[in-house]
């Protein structure tokens, strides 16, 4: 496929699908230092996007705006989702490294907070709810983990457990931030697969280093150094990296469109 077939098709799928968020011209950072600037982007409602770009670019910056952790210093973003506003309608998969191993909460209790935000304080959790955490479980094959410590569970297993919480409530938009890291090799090859059959629901947005792995899923791809050069499609040049100072390198195998780079400067 072509660069311009491919562009076709995506304008094709755009005119088809509901837009979810609607970013315009914004900066963020943080305690009055730029991070990122002049940011602009639309995300739709079954989007795949991989997100990609050199350490310190901006990539959590956007994620975190995007998650209303930080308020742009200018421009807006608008939330078009289709849940009540008490629901969760993004799900977050963090990197495993920055959580808590100390903190004691148990397996089925992690996935089951991923439905706090819409319930209020003294509410129990309904048969159903209990129900539906124990079909992720299964899912995700940590039934014999189920009742223990998060602290006590490897990289691989935490992430399974995060995906869970992330996807309990049903999100309208799934952000995962470099899920390959510390995921075992078992996991690392059911993963996207699992996040495929997610986005025929859901809008997926992945933050990675590993752009070779993600490629022949993610649909668009947007490369974040300060700001966002958005590409309508998964394959992208030598000359576009060159051009966005991008320096990131494409490793991928069998049939899929790829692009071998050597380190360019940033």
């Amino acid at each position: 496929m072509t660069r311009v077939d491919a562009c076709h098709i995506f304008e094709a799928y755009k005119m088809n699908k509901n837009k979810i968020i609607e970013i315009k011209d914004i900066s963020a950072g943080y305690n009055g230092e730029t991070v990122i600037e002049d940011v602009s982007l639309e995300i739709f409602g079954n989007d795949f996007i991989g997100v990609i770009g050199p350490n310190g670019a901006g990539k959590t910056t956007l994620i975190k705006t995007i998650l209303r952790l930080i308020t742009p210093y200018k421009g807006e973003i608008n939330y078009i989702f289709k849940a009540h506003k008490s629901e969760a309608p993004i799900g977050y998969l963090p990197q495993v490294n920055t959580i808590d191993h100390r903190f004691p909460i148990t397996v089925r209790d992690v996935i089951m907070s991923g439905l706090l935000s819409r319930k209020k304080l003294i509410k129990r959790f309904t048969k159903e709810e209990k129900k539906k955490a124990d079909i992720l479980i299964k899912q995700m094959m940590i039934e014999n983990i189920a009742s223990k410590p998060i602290g006590e569970l490897s990289g691989g297993q935490m992430q399974r457990v995060f995906l869970c919480r992330a996807i309990i409530s049903d999100p309208e938009l799934l952000i995962l931030d470099e899920p390959n890291t510390y995921v075992d090799n078992k996991f690392e090859s059911e993963l996207y697969e699992i996040l495929k059959k997610l986005n025929e629901k859901m809008a997926i947005i992945v933050v990675s280093h590993d752009i070779g792995t993600i490629s022949s899923f993610v649909k668009t791809i947007a490369c974040v150094n300060k700001k966002v050069h958005y590409h309508k499609s998964n394959i992208i040049s030598q000359e576009q990296l060159d051009l966005y100072k991008c320096p990131i390198q494409l490793i991928t195998h069998g049939h899929v469109p790829h692009t071998v780079l050597e380190s360019h400067d940033n």
